[in-house]
């Protein structure tokens, strides 16, 4: 009979290949997901600020062309440092007791005639459009396709 030969030589250097491209992909699944929930934090950190400053100058009034009082949008991303400050988007909105609903900060601030002028709640929201660097990260953390983070502060006015 024949004697097969039978050689290991190689066979840890295609293990090797094998087990490297899991080995990335989960660390870059890894960093990803850190990412995402850093920016997370810090959007949350820049509504409650941006609520607080809110909350503390009702009156804030909006120039003309812009939607958010500036002083509100600056002390809310003055907080997310390491993000990019240009891609952050700041919505601010009051609780009209009349309607039951929240409105856009008026122009003007919110008037002092409102329903309950020592206790208007005002709500912050700061988004933020993230990418991811792989895919299968992507998906996993917007399963919808939709990549904006976002954060929202809700806190009452002291007039």
């Amino acid at each position: 009979m024949r004697k097969l030969i039978k050689a290991d030589d190689g066979v840890g250097l295609v293990e090797f290949a094998l087990v490297v491209p899991l080995l990335i992909l989960l660390t870059v699944g890894f960093l990803d997901v850190a990412r995402a929930m850093n920016a997370v934090v810090l959007l949350g950190s820049a509504s409650q600020e941006g609520a607080h400053y809110a909350a503390l100058d009702p009156s804030a009034t909006i120039p003309p062309g812009q939607i958010v009082p500036p002083a509100i949008a600056s002390a809310a991303i003055a907080r997310t440092a390491p993000l990019n400050g240009n891609a952050i988007t700041v919505t601010a909105e009051y609780y009209d007791a009349a309607t039951a609903t929240f409105r856009p900060w008026p122009t003007a601030g919110i008037p002092t005639s409102s329903p309950a002028p020592a206790g208007v709640m005002v709500r912050i929201t700061v988004s933020y459009p993230w990418t991811a660097v792989s895919a299968i990260a992507g998906n996993l953390l917007s399963p919808n396709g939709s990549n904006v983070l976002t954060s929202t502060s809700l806190m009452e006015t002291r007039r």
